[in-house]
């Protein structure tokens, strides 16, 4: 088998460099190669820009959002009150499941809801609140015809026994999108009487949270194992979906966003608690609420 002989020079002077009449005869191929190179060099930098970018805060998914028809009815239970019967709760129920604007009525226990709660704020490593979340009420959940019905289901359980409140459901939006959502510190009295989100720990900062606290938060974010999707709502989501309950909610200019994060495997999701809460700029920590 022959060899062709590349020759770059050398210190034979009797020497021609090869090269040159090398090149010449296979110029069609180096401008092939050539190309392949700019092509996969282009292809790299292009995925790293789109990797960088999937790391970044996207916004909400662009799905299709229906009205809520939900409600809730809580019958008295809370600490320094004297708990609704089972007789009282009964009665209660039998006033909703008779009102012709009221499609459907599901009884929730206190101990059903504690253990709903127990098990939310478990999945997102916050054991403190895991342990203390007890809600002795029992709730009445009920579905709507309407929407516009939702004053006169108020006013007609006025006069049901023992009823803490009377309160549309917010939309789960989030419901199986995001495990957790990251709280933002804002101008709202509760952020304000937050010890995290005070001055004293924020280095002299006062307010809304930063967009360098946001930067780190989000860089945080990165370093935590199995985090799929960070998703940042802005006030204009938000109000999108309080709207779903509520049509004429409004945000007074408090509302500073929200982080919700989407982890590939839920129990992993037992780190963002203890790795998130205590930073500059975060208000709380929420479990995105487990099924019934």
């Amino acid at each position: 088998m022959e060899y062709e002989e590349l020759a770059f020079g050398g210190d034979d002077p009797g020497h021609e460099p090869g090269f040159g009449p090398w090149a010449a005869a296979h110029a069609k191929l180096l401008t092939i190669c050539a190309a392949v190179l700019v092509v996969l060099g282009l292809a790299g930098a292009g995925g790293w820009y789109l990797y960088e970018r999937s790391w970044l805060p996207q916004p909400p998914p662009d799905v299709a959002l229906s009205p809520s028809f939900g409600f809730q009815v809580a019958m008295c239970g809370c600490d320094g009150m004297v708990a609704a019967t089972v007789e009282q709760r009964q009665e209660a129920e039998a006033m909703l499941r008779a009102l012709p604007q009221v499609a459907s009525v599901e009884v929730q226990s206190g101990q059903e809801r504690s253990e709903q709660l127990r098990r939310s704020f478990e999945r997102i490593g916050d054991t403190r609140r895991a342990q203390s979340s007890s809600l002795p009420g029992d709730v009445l959940h009920g579905t709507l015809r309407r929407a516009e019905d939702f004053p006169s289901v108020v006013e007609k359980m006025r006069s049901a026994p023992m009823i803490s409140t009377v309160s549309r459901s917010a939309a789960n939006f989030w419901e199986g999108r995001a495990e957790a959502e990251i709280s933002l510190c804002g101008k709202d009295f509760v952020s304000q009487a937050t010890s995290g989100c005070q001055k004293v720990k924020r280095g002299e900062v006062t307010g809304m949270v930063t967009e360098k606290e946001k930067a780190a938060i989000v860089a945080r974010l990165r370093d935590l194992p199995g985090v799929e999707t960070i998703y940042f709502q802005d006030p204009g989501h938000a109000l999108k979906l309080a709207k779903l309950s509520d049509p004429k909610s409004e945000l007074d200019g408090t509302y500073p966003g929200s982080f919700y994060v989407k982890f590939s495997d839920p129990a992993l999701a037992r780190t963002i608690t203890p790795a998130i809460g205590p930073m500059p700029g975060v208000l709380e920590v929420w479990p995105v609420l487990l099924k019934k």
